[in-house]
């Protein structure tokens, strides 16, 4: 049998979400299944993080001289992407919230796309939904032992995938679907195949959690793929964000020479060489910070500290030249619409730290920062790509990065380069003939 990597992704998660994949025979006794399916999925995470690493490899490798790929069925060139009006079909016109009350907006930390580093068993990635906090110093006054606040459904369906008590012994473990939306750190009350209606409990939140995750599932091209919950007429209503993204810093780079092979987060650097903006020359890398402040808090007002940055929905980048004031470069790096094919060490650039949960601010001492940092590549789509600065007239340009929200508020940086490969070029060449050392850079 042989294996594409997409397929190879699909069997793997398949296997962490304690689903026997479509290779192993169902005819056989559930017993025999659910060992089997336990003893793959212990790997499950660890696997998943070497497929993503020969995937960035595979990126990274040869990609110049070949057709880069949309996503399944988005717009061609934008990863993250979907087609503009893509039909989102529910089985009900239901909207609102999946906690009490369902019809006020509750505050969230983790948004889509937000990077998860390698840990534990190796893995790294996107945050494939969003997750939404609970006050778990203050839980519902008839939550059973070691729940906070009751779990509604977005959505009318079937109940499935419902990993719940006592078979599923740790509570953040725990989960269930509905319709097209999976309930993750969510101890179920509903059985398997169970018809559910939108608005009706469905499980607990666990205690010490602080949040339960939402992820919004949708078909597209005969595949099912991951998509942002807080889309534009979706079911999550309503959410209010006046608040614009911020860019706020822009810094360039050489190419690295290595891998970069960060640990538990993104912060470490890799072995690339800063550029002085006034004198670029060569192919060169552009880095943005970016962050989208959210305008709403609830309960996290009280708490400062545990605020949080939301990934930016959608990332571009001009370049201007000041004397012709013609565009040399426009580019739409990503969207978060849906979860990208791209590695995401292609999305995702050094100095990025992955925020913090509210346990781990809890346990932290007082004054550590919890909101994380963005640090993104506006210039790299499905691999990582430069600007190759040689192909443009030496003199000066307007590099501007723009972000905007989901709601549409936009945010934007502008700084002025220099492009001077010609006088780089000169002055090495001068101080060659003359003994002298190359111009430090």
């Amino acid at each position: 049998m042989s294996w594409r990597p997409a397929q190879l992704r699909a069997v793997v998660v398949s296997l962490h979400r304690g689903n026997p994949p479509d290779f192993m025979d169902h005819r056989a006794p559930r017993r025999l299944q659910s060992f089997a399916v336990q003893t793959l999925s212990a790997r499950a995470l660890q696997l998943l993080g070497v497929i993503n690493l020969l995937a960035l490899l595979a990126f990274g490798a040869g990609c110049g001289s070949r057709a880069e790929r949309g996503e399944v069925g988005g717009t061609a060139g934008v990863p993250g992407a979907l087609p503009s009006n893509f039909p989102f079909n529910y089985r009900d016109a239901s909207r609102g919230w999946p906690l009490w009350p369902l019809h006020r907006q509750h505050p969230i930390r983790a948004s889509f796309l937000d990077p998860r580093g390698p840990y534990r068993a190796g893995g790294g990635g996107y945050h494939f939904g969003i997750d939404i906090s609970v006050d778990d110093n203050r839980p519902e006054p008839q939550a059973p032992r070691g729940f906070s606040h009751e779990v509604y459904a977005v959505e009318g369906g079937e109940a499935s995938d419902v990993l719940g008590a006592p078979r599923h012994h740790v509570c953040s473990a725990r989960r269930v679907s509905v319709g097209h939306f999976d309930y993750w750190h969510v101890s179920p009350i509903v059985t398997p195949g169970q018809h559910v209606e939108a608005g009706a409990v469905i499980g607990w939140t666990c205690l010490g959690e602080w949040h339960m995750h939402l992820a919004e599932w949708a078909s597209l091209g005969g595949q099912r793929i991951w998509v942002n919950p807080l889309h534009a007429g979706g079911k999550i209503a309503p959410y209010t964000d006046t608040a614009a993204p911020v860019v706020r810093r822009l810094r360039f780079f050489s190419p690295a020479t290595g891998a970069w092979r960060p640990q538990s987060d993104l912060a470490a650097p890799d072995n690339s060489t800063p550029f002085i903006p006034t004198r670029l020359h060569g192919l060169v890398e552009l880095r943005a910070e970016i962050g989208d402040p959210q305008s709403y808090w609830g309960f996290i007002t009280r708490h400062p500290r545990w605020k949080t940055l939301f990934h930016p929905y959608r990332v571009a980048v001009v370049i201007r030249s000041q004397e012709t004031r013609a565009v040399v470069l426009r580019r739409v790096s990503f969207e978060s619409a849906q979860l990208p094919r791209t590695p995401y060490l292609v999305h995702y650039a050094p100095g990025t730290v992955e925020n913090k949960t509210i346990p781990e601010c809890l346990a932290a001492p007082s004054g550590t920062s919890c909101s994380g940092m963005y640090w993104f590549r506006p210039f790299s789509r499905f691999r990582q790509e430069f600007w190759d600065t040689r192909k443009v007239p030496n003199g000066v340009y307007d590099v501007t990065v723009s972000a905007w929200d989901l709601r549409g508020n936009r945010g934007s940086s502008t700084t002025t380069v220099v492009v001077s490969n010609a006088v780089l070029a000169s002055q090495t060449e001068e101080q060659a003939r003359d003994g002298g050392a190359a111009p430090q850079r």
